[in-house]
């Protein structure tokens, strides 16, 4: 009896002590797996189909994210089916009548994700067909930005059976798909038939065209398909505003009214309230007429002053200014920016860009030295803005001085520059590349040949047939060339209009990026073919 005892104590002694042991529990390794299908009723890729609901099981617990934009149903539903999450289970509950002998995918794109790390059953598509057999055809290719040919992400593209030009506008497409980040998409389970072909950034969520800054993009001719067509190319382009308006009205600085038009136009004039013409002293624009600034007479006493802004004599806006007066203009010399560096580019020319525009310049006070030599210059202001240039054939790896006194240079009202002292050496010949290019196009339309540095035009030149161009003084570094189809003879790339079944105009880039190097040169020939 007392060995059993003092069994029973021994033993409840180590269950305590065990129990006082207990050490922390880890979380494991994270959950990388995506959520499975374990079960699909009525099984995907059903004929005949007469449920009444669609159940997806899952081997976890699932969550939806994102429906709303991630959420794809093709043919377009009416009403978007019903979407309820029950335990482990999908339930997909159509809420509209199904059309007869047609196929339905309905693609859930990403936002099926477990509910513990947001892994993603990517791409689930649930398809069936209320016929007896499902349609197999699709409708693939590439969505690209007009004039830049980015691939453009998330936009839809849409086919119709009606092939009338207004359909768009008027009705949702039969078929739908989004490009994705690569710009690409493929429209599937699609009926044998003849189709248009639009693409659409749905802005309003409505699956129309019905808004004028939605971006678009088509095709002339309808599609026949009676087998899938792959490697489409569409090219997006958002409509060119055909009213003019004024974007932007300021005055930021005593006597300069600056304005921006959505439309270039030349023939921009302004009036007061009185409909009498404003009086400015300097008048200056940018090269592509949407940026126009009015330097205003130095009497400004008024502060607040109604612009109204005509084109052609037509009034076109309407704007209250809250304008600088006299007593807020308190400089006493006039300020003059320069492109001048320490090492300076040749073939460029030396820009002044003073605060005001200048209505007189000495040019006794003006000096360039070359070697300590004065060397005869030429100065002149741009024919379009207040900058002033002055010309000279710089020496390559030659020093030089500008010396400009002060009053050299008197502004519009009456202000006057101090001294300027600027030392600088030209770079070699040696530290440049040069671009030489020979276009051989198999088209016979007039062309406009860019050269880019990321986002900086460098150089432009308009011809047609093979013609040779050469770019010297290029800085080293990573260049694009450009080439625009100038079917209209206007000079310029021309967006479309899908009112006139106007395609953008043909933009072409070549294939590879073209790398300057120091005293290199670059011989390229490329031969385009649309």
């Amino acid at each position: 009896m007392n060995k059993l005892i003092k069994y029973f104590i021994v033993a409840e002694t180590i269950l305590l002590f065990s129990c006082a042991q207990r050490s922390a529990l880890t979380g494991g390794e994270k959950d990388e797996l995506p959520p499975q299908i374990l079960e699909v009723t009525p099984a995907n890729g059903s004929v005949n189909f007469t449920s009444t609901e669609i159940s997806v099981k899952f081997n976890e617990f699932v969550k939806l994210q994102n429906i709303q934009n991630q959420l794809i149903v093709s043919p377009i539903m009416d009403e978007a089916p019903k979407l309820k999450l029950k335990g482990k289970k999908l339930i997909i509950k159509p809420t509209v009548a199904l059309q007869e002998n047609t196929t339905y995918s309905i693609n859930f794109g990403d936002a099926i994700v477990d509910i513990t790390e947001d892994n993603p059953y990517p791409n689930f598509k649930y398809v069936f067909s209320t016929g007896n057999e499902l349609d197999s055809l699709s409708y693939s290719g590439l969505l690209l930005d007009a004039f830049e040919l980015s691939p453009q992400e998330n936009k839809f593209v849409m086919l119709y059976n009606q092939l009338k030009d207004s359909v768009p506008l008027k009705i949702k497409p039969n078929y739908l798909t989004k490009t994705k980040s690569d710009g690409s998409f493929t429209v599937t389970n699609v009926k044998q038939g003849t189709y248009k072909v639009f693409a659409l950034d749905d802005i309003n969520g409505n699956y129309l065209y019905d808004l004028p800054n939605e971006q678009i993009a088509f095709l002339n001719q309808p599609v026949v398909l009676d087998s899938s067509i792959s490697e489409q190319a569409l090219y997006a382009f958002t409509k060119t505003d055909t009213i003019q308006y004024v974007k932007k009205i300021e005055n930021k600085q005593y006597g300069k009214l600056h304005l921006e038009l959505n439309l270039p136009s030349n023939e921009i004039s302004i009036f007061d309230k009185n409909d009498e013409p404003i009086v400015y002293s300097f008048y200056e624009h940018n090269t592509t007429f949407t940026k126009h600034t009015f330097w205003l007479t130095d009497d400004i006493t008024t502060s607040e002053k109604l612009i109204i802004t005509k084109q052609n004599g037509i009034a076109i806006d309407s704007s209250v200014v809250d304008l600088l007066t006299i007593k807020d203009f308190k400089d006493t010399t006039l300020n003059i920016k320069d492109n001048i560096t320490a090492s300076f580019d040749l073939n460029q020319e030396i820009l002044f860009q003073p605060a005001v525009p200048v209505s007189d310049i000495n040019m006794e006070k003006i000096k360039l030295l070359e070697n300590k030599k004065v060397v005869d210059v030429l100065i002149n202001q741009d024919s379009v803005s207040s900058a002033i240039k002055l010309n000279y054939a710089f020496k390559e790896n030659t020093s030089y001085q500008l010396k400009i006194d002060s009053g050299a240079f008197v502004s519009i009202y009456n202000l006057t520059n101090d001294s300027i002292e600027k030392s600088f050496k030209t770079k070699k010949e040696e530290n440049y590349g040069t671009l030489k290019i020979t276009i051989a196009p198999n088209f016979a339309d007039n062309y406009i040949f860019q050269l880019w540095k990321k986002d900086e035009l460098i150089n432009e030149f308009y011809d047609k047939h093979i013609q040779v161009f050469v770019v010297p003084y290029l800085k080293p570094g990573e260049y694009q060339v450009k080439l625009i189809v100038d079917k209209n003879k206007n000079r310029k790339w021309d967006n479309g209009d899908y009112n006139k079944l106007l395609q953008p105009e043909k933009l072409i880039i070549y294939n590879e990026i073209i790398t300057i190097q120091e005293n290199w040169d670059n011989d390229i020939i490329w031969n385009i073919k649309l």
